[in-house]
């Protein structure tokens, strides 16, 4: 019983590590899970746009210079995080929730700019989202504690209808993206629909196309992507002679980089659960001390007893490292498989991806190995300095 609840003590200081962890990642991980699923090979985005929820534009005309010879094809993506606003279009007002704000995201249906198999230009969902005032909605779309079975936004489901800043429009399908920090769910519709639906009433005095917000740009086949990296930039800045550009070119990865630094250097969440890890790495250190400088002041006798026959302070010291090795190994088995099921729970409760990666689980075992085998240490202390003539 005493060994068990010893186990249950590193457990617990494994499973805070963990929770730790995977929340930080997981802030990372949903926050580009939209970069994820990006068909291209280079992005155009504004210098300021230094995360996808900005509200920063560059001017559509940037699009053509970027048709430089190696380019195949640039797109537009339109993202809007500020002015849509979903509601519930039941004609009974009691039934109807307050309107919320949603991530709407708009493309060229036959473009196939997102990695999603309904947005297939050959697909059923892809031809009714030619329809104008027609959508597509998050199958992981937060889910209304209130209203089982029913979304923060009402009940979304294909064929339903809803309000979209205050504009009737169709639910069409479904895809699957998930959810961020900033937005609770993803809708998708096309180009016309967006710049109808959320930039015409916004931009009276000027075209609604006239701005951009995420250029898409794929090469042709057989081009080198950094060389055409440069090259698009030149025609961007007239080979250097603009000294701010407004427009920046980054890889895919270099985008997804950029908002993963934003996150984790630009706000507090990073350094959070930074700092949390950390707390759950100094929580081991202390149960861990507390459990095996008891055990030493337990058995002092006994040690006391093999440094009368002649054992040294060498051999000692290897008997409690055992000890602390074989705390740290059981106690990280058991807070592995407890996390595991709570980054599961988690995922289905939240809909952010707490993922249980390879290099998280090495992480946190060296970790605890390093926290068991340090507070060993330190309760050696009182063990080695102990003479046997005081002991008894």
């Amino acid at each position: 019983m005493r060994f068990a609840l010893f186990v249950l003590g590193i457990a617990f200081a494994v499973i805070l590590m963990f929770v730790q962890l995977g929340f930080r990642n997981a802030l990372l991980d949903s926050n580009t899970q939209l970069h994820d699923k990006l068909r291209c090979d280079l992005v155009l985005v504004s210098p300021n746009r230094q995360a996808i929820a900005m509200a920063e534009t560059f001017p559509r005309d940037r699009l053509d210079q970027a048709r430089v010879p190696g380019v195949a094809e640039v797109h537009p993506m339109y993202v809007d995080n500020a002015f849509g606003r979903l509601r519930d279009a039941s004609p009974n007002d009691a039934d109807r929730g307050p309107s919320r704000g949603i991530r709407s995201i708009g493309v060229d249906p036959d473009a196939h700019l997102l990695d999603l198999p309904e947005l297939d230009p050959r697909s059923k969902t892809a031809d009714a989202l030619r329809t104008p005032n027609t959508v597509l909605f998050d199958r992981r779309t937060k889910r209304d504690p209130d209203r089982p079975g029913q979304t923060l936004f009402g009940p979304l489901a294909d064929g339903a209808e809803t309000e979209l800043s205050k504009r009737r429009v169709q639910v069409v399908g479904s895809f699957t993206i998930g959810t961020d920090f900033t937005s609770d769910g993803t809708l998708v519709m096309s180009d016309r629909t967006f710049l109808d639906v959320l930039r015409r009433p916004m931009t009276l005095s000027a075209s609604p196309a006239a701005r951009v917000d995420v250029g898409l740009i794929r090469l042709a086949p057989g081009s080198e992507l950094l060389q055409m990296k440069r090259k698009v930039q030149d025609a961007l800045t007239d080979g250097g002679k603009t000294p701010d550009p407004d427009v920046e070119v980054l890889t895919v990865e270099e985008f997804k980089e950029r908002e993963r630094t934003f996150w984790l250097n630009n706000t507090p969440i990073g350094f959070a659960f930074g700092f949390g890890t950390f707390m759950g790495f100094a929580v081991g250190v202390v149960i861990c001390y507390q459990i095996l400088s008891g055990d030493v002041t337990d058995h002092l006798p006994q040690y006391a007893t093999l440094k009368a026959v002649g054992y040294g302070n060498g051999y000692l010291a290897w008997v409690v490292l055992q000890e602390s090795l074989i705390l740290a190994v059981l106690g990280f088995v058991v807070g592995l498989g407890v996390s595991w099921a709570a980054y599961e729970g988690l995922t289905a409760s939240t809909g952010m991806p707490l993922r249980m990666t390879a290099d998280r689980i090495a992480w946190v075992f060296v970790a605890t190995v390093v926290m068991c085998a340090a507070s060993g240490l330190i309760a050696l202390i009182g063990l080695l300095r102990a003479d046997p003539a005081d002991v008894f």
